[in-house]
């Protein structure tokens, strides 16, 4: 079979659109488009523009079109944010940013009308402030005329296939990170909704992945296209594409880090609940036993600050100035809440040093050889608590997505967890949202086939532990950080 399929991938900094050329079991992937993601700030509110990203989407359509026959595309995002929409099908504000200070002390909202404890045993969700539970309890509870004026709620990738389309519908493993989904028979909760006052009728009909939504309708100016509800989730079409059909650990790692394995059922017991690990949806109706962690996110920060004050480093640079900086000088708690709010964040790490009684960071390389073993802890961490939940060893790591290219990421993570690491695909989110295409029109058979073909031709690189004996002596340290008590900076 020989065919052409259009991945749209939407991170938090940026998106891509890439086509996925499929001939006989040869497949060649070409980036047609690339934009940096942008959020607007109005009145104090962080938004996405919504404008903006479906602007792209149509270049990225035309471009890919003025080369290639495509047969259907597809669209995945990050989860949880949403857009809400009026009677009329019409948008009423711009989404609102994960990272907006909104949804403060807003997990307070579900009392005295439901425990933490029974909605974890509901939904399996990790309890995060920043869930599209909270926020729109936040919008329910500080704009009550807005909230009233809502007729549909639409996830991110939801949202830009109805503007595509004029189609509404909820794919599974978006809606899974809601904290409104039942994680064992793949439905929305509407017991929970009527619980907190939401009506269910604000969330579309859910879908499987692999269900054919619709075409691009043609006043959009583009031809066509049929449009796939893939894997929308961008976790779940990065772990689609994990090089593997054995248990596995993966790290689906970009400005998050979702750290967790794959499992044909959810995991909701105390002790999961505890770590407050998370069940999401993926593919086939198989669960993502993960947790949301920082990822490169404070990298890209420091990043960021650097060139502000005007020196610019490159990642290659960033690599070799770490791997020369003193080793295990300051250790942080990547999740800590000061480091997720953007800016100054030299500062809130030497702040954090001082807290916890640490050397401090003064060179570029110090600050970033901090964030890499911090990360590579966390992980190690958080691998400790999948094991526990799940009563099963695993003895390799996939590294997926963007910080499979950082070689001395992925070496730390070997030498901190003692577990061979597979690092690859890059762009396993991607890889993912194409596949899933192949798997809906017939050119791949199944997932399992997929991903034995993956092995084949994706450029996987292997990392083994290495300096066991003084990573083992300071993850005890770092143990001990966690436990000390934190200030929360906002």
């Amino acid at each position: 079979m020989k065919l052409n399929v259009l991945a749209f991938d939407f991170g938090a900094s940026s998106g891509r659109a890439i086509v996925g050329k499929f001939n006989d079991y040869d497949l060649v992937t070409e980036e047609v488009h690339r934009f940096e993601n942008r959020v607007l700030e109005e009145d104090g509110t962080l938004y996405w523009d919504i404008d903006y990203l479906l602007a792209n989407i149509i270049e990225g359509i035309k471009k890919a079109t003025a080369k290639y026959e495509i047969k259907s595309l597809g669209i995945d995002t990050w989860g949880v944010d949403f857009g809400m929409l009026n009677e009329q099908g019409e948008l009423i504000q711009n989404p609102v940013h994960y990272r907006d200070k909104r949804t403060q002390g807003s997990v307070d909202y579900i009392y005295p009308r439901i425990s933490i404890d029974e909605l974890y045993q509901r939904t399996g969700n990790q309890i995060m402030e920043i869930n599209t539970l909270f926020q729109l309890l936040t919008v329910k509870m500080k704009e009550t005329k807005k909230f009233n004026q809502v007729a549909k709620i639409l996830l991110m990738p939801d949202l830009l296939n109805y503007l595509l389309t004029g189609e509404m519908r909820a794919e599974q493993s978006i809606a899974s990170t809601t904290q409104l989904m039942n994680p064992r028979n793949k439905e929305w909760d509407t017991d929970l909704m009527h619980v907190l006052g939401i009506p269910e009728t604000l969330f579309p009909e859910l879908v499987p992945e692999g269900h054919l939504l619709g075409t691009v309708k043609s006043a959009l100016g583009v031809p066509p296209i049929q449009v796939i509800n893939v894997c929308e989730h961008d976790t779940a079409s990065a772990v689609l594409s994990v090089p593997s059909n054995q248990n596995f650990l993966f790290i689906s790692c970009g400005t998050w880090s979702l750290v967790g394995t794959e499992l044909t059922s959810p995991v909701m017991t105390e002790k999961a609940q505890e770590y407050n690990l998370t069940n999401e949806s993926g593919n086939q109706r198989t669960t993502r036993f993960l947790k949301n962690c920082t990822g490169l996110w404070i990298i890209q920060e420091l990043k960021r600050e650097y060139e502000l004050a005007g020196t610019t480093y490159n990642y290659e640079e960033i690599s070799k100035m770490s791997e020369l900086a003193e080793h295990f000088k300051c250790l942080i708690d990547t999740d800590d809440a000061r480091f997720g709010k953007p800016g100054a964040m030299k500062q809130k790490i030497q702040d954090y040093a001082t807290q916890t009684g640490q050397s401090i960071p003064e060179t570029p390389g110090e600050f970033f050889r901090c964030v890499y073993e911090s990360l590579a802890f966390k992980y190690k961490y958080t691998f400790f608590e999948i094991t526990d939940a799940v009563g099963r060893e695993f003895d390799t790591v996939n590294i997926v997505g963007g910080g499979s290219k950082s070689a001395i990421l992925c070496q730390m993570v070997a030498n901190a967890s003692g577990m061979r690491v597979c690092a690859g695909p890059v762009e396993a989110t991607a890889l993912g949202n194409l596949i899933q295409q192949l798997i809906t029109h017939g050119a791949l058979v199944s997932v399992y086939e997929a991903r034995e073909w993956i092995k084949k031709f994706a450029n996987v690189r292997y990392f083994y532990p290495e300096e066991r004996y003084d990573w083992d002596q300071h993850f005890s340290r770092y143990q001990q950080l966690l436990n000390q008590t934190k200030v929360e900076v906002s």
